[in-house]
């Protein structure tokens, strides 16, 4: 007999003969339930944190999980999103009830059910205050996405500055100080662009969309660039130097390329894959230019100590892009067709999952 109880989750699931389904779902779980004791890790003992989810972001670790990607799922069957915002339903963790709050990290939607549901269940050290007058919306607007900006920011200023380069927080902004971010069209690198140009970069944005073009230099973007007119031809080991530091999101061939154009004492920082997991490069650019490659983690890092520092710092970021930066709001029942979309290369901006409505029409930031 077939589940008559309304979808409240996107699931991901596999059968005995390894083919994966994704769709509109019943929670796999009694939502009715109070909070069930936890008996593995630092909190053994406690309570899970039962959380009303509000609005959930979609990323494109979330899109890969939709298709059952064997590098991101951990368990079938499987609810994605890494990211999640919405009130608690029960107190605990030296939370109240109904209190507003921003769940990451922890293995959601990756080895846990995650966001893309209408209730979330998982460990407190996932859960962090939402800052005062940041919507449940507006904060997955930036979500998981704008924490790893944060990191690669912080991790690039401290970097570039111990060689000597203008860190972030120094302005030089000189034609020779460029910061370079690919794949700049997609949620990561949109808000990478608006982060360096917030911070007085001289930032130089990388898309292939054409039309994504307006929106990067609404952000701060003092100059677009396709793929092609980002990299240098040559095959040479080093070329021209052109980047003081760069942000990543795409990897494979494109990461190569640009690392042979980092200037001396500068610093790359990668968080993304878009393009491909390998990485054929030599070592010159490290041991003549002094270039530094740093991988983002956000997955287990950071701390919910350190996350709770980082959200206000989102939050203030918010009011000065809200009105450029494109959001796309979907509901449940989209999820599988905007995660196809992201998987193609064809979204830009953001994707906010609001689970509480069965089908919402899509709309961007200016409709909301």
């Amino acid at each position: 007999m077939s589940d008559s109880r309304p979808a409240s989750c996107w699931l991901v699931s596999q059968d005995s003969t390894g083919l994966v389904t994704s769709g509109p779902a019943a929670l796999p779980w009694d939502p009715s339930q109070p909070p069930r004791p936890l008996v593995e890790g630092p909190v053994g003992g406690a309570c899970e944190a039962v959380v009303r989810v509000e609005a959930a972001g979609l990323n494109y670790k979330d899109a890969l999980a939709c298709a059952g990607h064997e590098g991101v799922v951990r368990k079938f069957p499987l609810i994605p999103g890494i990211d999640a915002a919405g009130t608690l339903v029960y107190p605990g963790g030296g939370f109240q009830a109904g209190m507003p709050v921003v769940v990451t990290a922890n293995q959601m939607g990756e080895g846990r059910h995650g966001g893309c549901a209408t209730q979330l269940r998982i460990p407190f050290e996932a859960v962090v205050p939402r800052p005062a007058g940041l919507s449940a919306h507006d904060a997955m607007a930036m979500g998981t996405a704008g924490l790893t900006v944060l990191l690669a920011c912080d991790r690039l200023d401290m970097l570039v500055s111990s060689r000597g380069q203008a860190g972030i927080g120094e302005v030089k902004n000189t034609e020779d100080d460029q910061w370079l971010v690919t794949g700049a069209s997609g949620g990561v690198g949109m808000l990478a662009v608006a982060t360096l140009a917030a911070a007085g970069r001289r930032v130089v944005a990388c898309t292939r969309k054409p039309m994504a073009h307006d929106a990067l230099k609404s952000l701060g973007a003092s100059q677009v660039l396709s793929p092609a007119e980002s990299i240098d031809p040559s095959t040479k080991p080093l070329v021209r130097a052109r980047w003081t530091g760069v942000i990543d999101t795409v990897g494979g061939v494109l990461l190569a390329d640009v690392l042979r154009a980092v200037r001396p004492g500068g610093a790359v920082a990668a968080i993304g894959m878009t393009g491909g997991t390998q990485l054929h490069t030599t070592v010159y650019p490290f041991i003549l230019r002094g270039v530094t490659l740093a991988g983002i983690d956000t997955s287990t890092l950071p701390t919910p100590q350190e996350r709770q520092d980082l959200w206000p710092r989102l939050a203030a970021l918010w009011p000065r892009i809200r009105d450029v930066f494109p959001v796309t709001t979907i509901g449940l029942e989209q999820v599988g067709s905007w995660a196809d979309a992201m998987r193609r290369g064809e979204s830009i901006g953001r994707a906010v999952v609001v689970p509480q409505i069965a089908r919402l029409p899509s709309c961007s930031n200016d409709e909301r």
